[in-house]
């Protein structure tokens, strides 16, 4: 039997860009976790370009004596996770990764709730992730414009829907940003310092990483409850060799493990600064290479203990 020719789902038919809101402080009161707002008021996550969900439904088959089928599978459990990329227009999603836990609003104590909307078979249809927090993100740079991914994990995503399920009035954002992505030349001249010593470069990459305690109980499939519970800061960056009066400090504080304070400018105007505190380089290297007409780079790797809250 032949497939019969039907309406499909293609990039264009994105209806309401992914948006989100926050749930509220969710860590002093746990009620709010996993709860859009009634009659919330969505702000868009960027210049999107991909939204990947990736629904875990669990379950069990059941075997019994004198079959040899199965005779049945129950579900167990539902592990919600999505990944999203985009090109950013500020950094107001990236702080409820990078801040630090116990500062209350725009960081991971602030539980989130997502949205969009796309046509399916021509109609509109509403999906919701709900009680999501961020376990890991990169950003990053390489003389053009920046770009985010970041990886989350839900309390709950809902099935498509052609009602938009979210209490109240919500005030969704109906159209793509009218704003720029944030390009490399935002951050003004120099924005990668060393120790305080401004560096060109050519890339910049940081990756934050958190884990994640879950709280599944016995009675319900899905989460209950998530909470942040420690952060893992890195950065690396390709560095053009020969900074005057600094020549050899980069390999110098490489080989000697020493810790230095590190930043770089995201934008001037606001001022936004991504600041590494007590940087380490666990890899370093440059490569001299005939007939190249490359500047001689250094590739450094690093492991910050904490950063500062934007």
């Amino acid at each position: 039997m032949a497939v019969s020719a039907h309406n499909v789902t293609t990039q264009r038919d994105i209806v309401k860009e992914l948006q989100f809101v926050t749930e509220g402080n969710s860590v002093t009161s746990p009620a709010l976790y996993g709860v859009t707002p009634t009659g919330s008021t969505f702000a868009l996550v960027g210049n999107n370009s991909e939204i990947n969900i990736q629904p875990d439904v669990q379950h069990m088959d059941v075997a019994v004596l004198g079959s040899e089928d199965v005779i049945d599978a129950v579900k167990t459990q539902s592990l919600y996770a999505f990944t999203i990329r985009n090109n950013p227009i500020n950094l107001d999603l990236w702080k409820y990764l990078w801040n630090s836990s116990g500062t209350g609003a725009s960081s991971p104590d602030s539980s989130l709730s997502f949205t969009y909307s796309y046509n399916l078979g021509g109609t509109e249809h509403f999906q919701h992730m709900r009680g999501c927090r961020p376990t890991s993100g990169t950003l990053s740079l390489s003389r053009g414009i920046w770009e985010q991914s970041m990886t989350f994990i839900a309390k709950d995503i809902t099935i498509p829907s052609t009602s938009t399920g979210d209490a109240g009035t919500p005030t969704y954002q109906t159209a793509e940003t009218t704003a720029s992505p944030i390009v490399h030349s935002d951050g003004g001249g120099s924005p990668f310092t060393w120790n305080s010593v401004g560096y060109g470069e050519r890339s910049f990459s940081t990756t934050v990483s958190r884990g994640m305690a879950v709280m599944a109980v016995n009675g319900e499939n899905d989460i209950t409850y998530t909470k942040a519970n420690d952060r893992s800061i890195t950065f690396t960056t390709d560095v053009f060799a020969g900074t005057a009066s600094n020549l050899t400090a980069m390999y110098t504080d490489y080989e000697g493990k020493t810790a230095r304070a590190a930043s770089y400018k995201f934008t001037t105007s606001p001022s936004k600064t991504l600041t590494f505190a007590n940087a380490i380089i666990t890899d370093y290297s440059y490569t001299h290479a005939a007939g190249s007409t490359d500047a001689l780079i250094e590739s450094i790797s690093c492991r910050a203990e904490s950063c500062t809250n934007l």
